[in-house]
């Protein structure tokens, strides 16, 4: 239930307040100079709980009712004790003035005190959680430079990777010149394989960074783009949507990249990859052979791969780069047995 219209406690007590002072003014027998005065408290008082209620409302309405009322219920216990405690030792003639101006000071002495306590406890309250705010802010800067160390220390790493790779790959080349060895075929399919490894293990290390700027990006533009990056072979791309999404354009293009790449490894040479629009987000499938039970479960964890060759990162990216954006992607079954993966919660251009 939202906060505006639950019960705001403040305002009952002070509407309460304000009631019964009207009544008691109209019942009693006093003149009129007495009965503003008498009256004037207890009706400030009301109309003060009645506007920090209102003007409050989110944050009366936050806290416990029970424990408002409670001590509501108490305060009004103890001063209908002490009131009628006061009015005996008024209506008494030989009561003694000093002990009554003795009582007053110690019921105000004590209001004080207990306010003071729960001040002093709101305070030392603020300060543990300024200091635990402080903390978790050291914490964070601590966190951010250290991300920060690792994409620095990726991107050394990989550029020093390919190099000896690049110059590995043009040296099997020069070979090939010079003999028709099947070893230089295996030794080019492990280099080719590791710096696919590479690009893989770089595009993990940022796929999770969180996406602050979207803009709008066109869902079948940026799926043409992605599918003529990959190495389709005598795959096809049916985009049956035009609409436009707000994403990140380069990440989303990697998504579409790494499902295609995907569907083409795994579907068959002749597999057909769709993209679609459903009502909160888009799909990617195919008419491949889609996935085994016993993996779709686990099919985004660093590691599992439908295939022999792969890494497994593949799908993993694409799980970071859409929990970034703030997507929920779901695996089913495409209407012809392939594999299928919806994206939801995905937001789209004004207009």
């Amino acid at each position: 239930m939202a906060p505006d219209t639950q019960m705001n406690p403040v305002v009952i007590v002070g509407a309460a307040i304000i009631v019964v002072t009207g009544v008691m003014s109209v019942l009693v027998d006093v003149d009129f100079g007495i009965l503003a005065l008498q009256a004037a408290v207890p009706m400030l008082i009301g109309v003060g709980l009645v506007s920090y209620g209102r003007l409050r409302s989110d944050g009366v309405a936050a806290t416990s009712q029970r424990t408002v009322l409670k001590w509501t219920v108490t305060g009004f216990l103890a001063f209908v004790i002490l009131g009628a405690w006061f009015g005996e030792m008024a209506s008494r003639a030989d009561s003694s003035i000093l002990l009554s101006m003795t009582g007053s000071l110690s019921v105000g002495a004590a209001l004080g005190t207990v306010i003071g306590v729960y001040a002093a406890r709101l305070r030392r309250t603020n300060e543990e959680l300024a200091e635990t705010v402080s903390e978790l802010e050291r914490a964070n800067e601590r966190l951010t430079m250290r991300n920060e160390q690792l994409d620095q220390f990726v991107d050394v790493a990989s550029h020093d990777l390919r190099n000896p790779v690049n110059v590995a790959k043009g040296r099997i080349e020069l070979a090939r010149r010079e003999s028709d060895s099947e070893h230089l075929e295996t030794a080019d399919a492990a280099l080719t394989r590791m710096e696919a490894l590479i690009t893989d293990l770089v595009s993990l290390t940022k796929a999770g960074d969180r996406i602050d700027e979207v803009a709008p990006a066109n869902l079948e533009a940026v799926s043409r783009s992605a599918w003529g990056s990959v190495d389709t072979g005598d795959a096809s791309l049916r985009v049956e949507t035009e609409i436009a999404i707000s994403a990140d354009e380069s990440r989303l293009r990697q998504i579409l990249e790494n499902l295609f790449r995907n569907s083409v490894e795994h579907g068959g040479e002749d597999v057909t990859v769709r993209v679609g629009a459903i009502p909160n987000g888009f799909y990617v499938e195919d008419t491949g052979a889609g996935i085994r039970d016993d993996l779709r479960d686990r099919l985004f964890e660093d590691g599992v791969t439908t295939g022999e060759g792969g890494a497994g990162l593949g799908l993993t990216i694409v799980k970071q780069i859409a929990t970034a954006h703030g997507w929920e992607i779901g695996v089913e079954q495409s209407a012809e047995g392939g594999a299928r993966f919806a994206f939801t919660g995905v937001e789209f251009p004004d207009g």
